[in-house]
């Protein structure tokens, strides 16, 4: 993969490089392409930008984004994507947007022009606002499980197992944004012994959570670990739509959802 240079001709905090590193990944994974020398992510005020428009499109005005594609040399500039953040600052506002993310969502666009997309026709640029889109929605959200597995192994580092040494950690994330986390806590009465993810429901549940998006589990083997029978029915409790990330020692993690996982869930029905 390319390497990254970050410029900001502005006063405004703008996207960091670790962030464009990891952004500019994800999109050439998803698209599956590759690229051959550095991407310069350049960030303008309104009148540098206007300044492109006028040497290079003949036009008096200001844009959002500004992609050029330089070319496949390993030693040189692949490609430059240029932004203008007055406009993005301005179009986030009335979309009720963190700045950060329409500055995303622009990277992306820019991107997906080096990558041979176009958007001369209201059908084209329909169908790369909607990749773009859906772009920014995947990277949101693996930005997400990255987190939740962060507090999950962090969690593990507590786990009480000195009986079967398999240290278990889960971060359970709220509807609201909150994340509980909880460790497995073992007992020489084996049947007392607590998993991970019911210590993290139970905080949860005492903090007057009630809805959940997903929860990562990790723990100290090379198979990925998903909660057990038991912690499938405590978590089927409060919906069947839940993620679940089980993830191993190396980092690695799948995601399926507790549907998935419990087909056939109990219920209590009041006849």
């Amino acid at each position: 993969m390319g390497k990254v240079e970050v410029v900001n001709r502005t006063k405004y905090r703008v996207l960091s490089r670790a962030f464009l590193e990891n952004l500019l990944e994800f999109v050439l994974r998803e698209e599956k392409k590759e690229v051959q020398g550095r991407v310069v992510f350049a960030f303008l005020d309104e009148e540098s930008m206007r300044e492109v428009k006028r040497r290079f499109f003949n036009v008096d005005e200001v844009g959002d984004v500004v992609s050029f594609f330089y070319g496949e040399d390993p030693d040189g500039v692949w490609g430059e994507i240029l932004v203008c953040v007055p406009v993005a600052l301005e179009t986030s506002s009335n979309r009720g947007v963190p700045l950060s993310e329409e500055l995303a969502f622009l990277v992306i666009h820019g991107l997906l022009h080096l990558l041979g997309y176009d958007d001369s026709t209201p059908q084209e640029h329909k169908q790369m606002m909607e990749r773009g889109e859906a772009l920014l929605r995947g990277y949101q959200r693996e930005r997400m499980y990255q987190e939740l597995l962060k507090k999950a192994a962090k969690a593990q580092a507590f786990a009480y197992a000195p009986y079967s040494s398999f240290h278990v950690g889960a971060a359970l994330l709220a509807r609201d944004g909150r994340v509980f986390t909880g460790c497995n806590v073992e007992n020489a009465s084996f049947g007392v012994t607590l998993c991970a993810e019911r210590v993290a429901l139970g905080k949860a549940i005492s903090e007057g959570a009630r809805e959940f998006e997903a929860i990562a589990i990790v723990a100290n083997g090379t198979s990925f670990c998903f909660p057990c029978g038991v912690c499938r029915q405590a978590l089927a409790e409060f919906g069947l739509d839940i993620e679940v990330l089980a993830g191993n020692q190396s980092g690695a993690y799948v995601v399926q959802s507790l549907r998935e996982l419990l087909p056939h869930t109990f219920t209590f029905a009041k006849e």
